[in-house]
């Protein structure tokens, strides 16, 4: 027999579709989450056991309260938190249990000796094993070193996560409606607002590109609160082909739409959802070769990769996509069949299921 008990907070879609998977293979599954998360209906329409739980912060005492009673109340053979505030409590809440203790790790960065909440998270000795959702994420845990501490391999698993490019199944957007003229040449660039987003060296590639071309930029999701960028976006001669969107819930309609996806990052990626999203719905890609993105972007086969902060680099994949759109599609497909063989939920349960028998095997 094997009881889980899954600990997340508004749990994304790769991740409910886990649970669900994951359900029909244990014994008894148990998901603490919150009720309001978009993908909560899925459990429900499952009947997949769901506890109420909102973690606050890192320290909050009431999450860690219920977490600690339902480990109190079943015999739990794995507990696996799914963020990184989650993990913080359940690490206090099963310290004393017999129960595996798990992680979820889904960026390259952020993890360090010199860092206390690193100590209440991921390097705390009670944590038994971390899932990496890229390799280039567990070798990051790996290096990451202090005199004699290291985190020991055995701890550390790879399991990449999985999509179906059948959720993203959707009409195109229509790109109009965000400013766009009839029948332009869109890229698409989805990010934060963060500065390791690279998202300067797409507006310098950008500002290069022929006037001619009828080409315009889309930026998607919270980089529309940068200061910085747009002042920058005022200095470009092709201000007016810029477009900001902020947050969209509809991305995969809008990729749809676009000749291209743009991902700029400079570093802390693990295995960016965007790129599989610009995958499974047949958006060809250009990005940087940044954490995991190179276990998803083969370079001239399902996408074009390029060192970060290469202006000249990027400017040369761009304008190679827009006056090839038959080789950028055929990378396109390629990428679709990708996603289907190697980065599709089955596999990522089936494998996160094997992880879970080795560690109560040990």
């Amino acid at each position: 027999m094997m009881k889980v008990l899954c600990v997340t907070d508004r749990a994304d879609r790769p991740e409910t579709e886990l649970f669900v998977r994951l359900s029909k293979q244990v014994d008894r599954l148990v998901v603490m989450c919150n009720p309001e998360g978009r993908n909560a209906h899925i459990l429900a329409e499952q009947n997949i056991p769901t506890l109420t739980l909102n973690v606050r912060h890192r320290h909050d005492r009431a999450a860690t309260t219920a977490i600690r009673e339902e480990l109190e109340r079943d015999d739990y053979d794995i507990a696996h938190a799914f963020n990184t505030r989650a993990l913080a409590c359940l690490l206090r809440a099963g310290r004393s249990t017999r129960t595996q203790l798990l992680g979820y790790r889904g960026v390259t960065t952020g993890v360090s000796y010199l860092k206390p909440e690193s100590w209440h998270t991921f390097l705390h000795p009670r944590l038994d094993g971390i899932y990496c959702v890229a390799e280039a994420v567990r070798q990051a845990l790996l290096e990451t070193r202090f005199l004699g501490w290291h985190l020991p391999e055995s701890k550390l698993k790879t399991i990449h996560k999985g999509h179906d490019p059948a959720w993203y199944a959707t009409t195109p957007a229509d790109l109009t409606s965000l400013g766009l003229p009839p029948k332009a040449a869109t890229i698409c660039c989805i990010s934060r607002n963060s500065v390791k987003k690279g998202i300067m060296t797409l507006i310098d590639a950008f500002d290069q590109l022929p006037a001619a071309a009828n080409l315009h930029l889309v930026l998607v999701g919270s980089i529309i609160d940068s200061v910085a960028l747009k002042k920058r976006i005022a200095n470009s001669p092709l201000a007016e082909r810029i477009h900001f969107t902020g947050y969209r819930n509809d991305v995969p309609a809008i990729l749809r739409s676009c000749r291209l996806l743009v991902s700029a990052s400079q570093s802390g990626e693990g295995l960016p959802r965007v790129i599989i999203e610009a995958m499974s719905v047949g958006c060809p890609v250009v990005a940087t070769d940044a954490g995991g993105t190179s276990e998803l972007v083969i370079d001239g086969q399902s996408g074009l990769l390029l060192p970060p902060g290469d202006t000249a680099a990027m400017h040369k994949a761009i304008l190679d996509v827009m006056s090839d759109e038959h080789a950028a599609q055929a990378r396109a497909r390629n990428a679709l069949e990708l996603i289907r063989e190697s980065f599709n939920a089955e596999l990522t349960a089936q494998r996160t299921l094997e992880w879970y028998e080795e560690l109560l095997k040990r």
